[in-house]
């Protein structure tokens, strides 16, 4: 429960670049499972705030992205992002406020419960 990858420690005031893909068939490179399933995956991050600063989607789900991508609101702040199948995200994570362990996780709780909650650490 307390575990944390060496990967997944940040320090106290900076300011890093994250990316969730789902990708079909791939891996997400988070050490989540499940993120190569094709449903969308509301990810979110405990104890930090975040801008979306890019989103990419696989060529054969460009004409569906757009119609659903029409309804995103990716300016501001945010400590939630929905990752749709076959997409990458790139998020510009802020560690200002806090030290300590938290989470990150997809908010579907069966999807949470499989696996998709993993910790990170601020250290100070």
């Amino acid at each position: 429960m307390e575990t944390v990858a060496q990967d997944e420690v940040v320090r106290l005031g900076d300011l890093e670049l994250w990316e969730f893909a789902n990708l079909e068939g791939g891996g997400s490179g988070m050490g989540m499972r499940m993120m190569n399933m094709e449903v969308p995956h509301p990810l979110h991050i405990h104890g930090a705030q975040f801008q979306v600063i890019g989103r990419q989607i696989a060529r054969a789900y460009e004409s569906a992205y757009q119609e659903l991508s029409a309804g995103f609101v990716d300016d501001g702040w945010k400590d939630t992002v929905l990752v749709i199948p076959s997409e990458k995200v790139q998020l510009l994570v802020r560690f200002e406020n806090y030290a300590g362990t938290f989470l990150y996780h997809c908010h579907n709780l069966e999807h949470e419960d499989a696996g998709m909650m993993r910790n990170y650490k601020i250290e100070g």
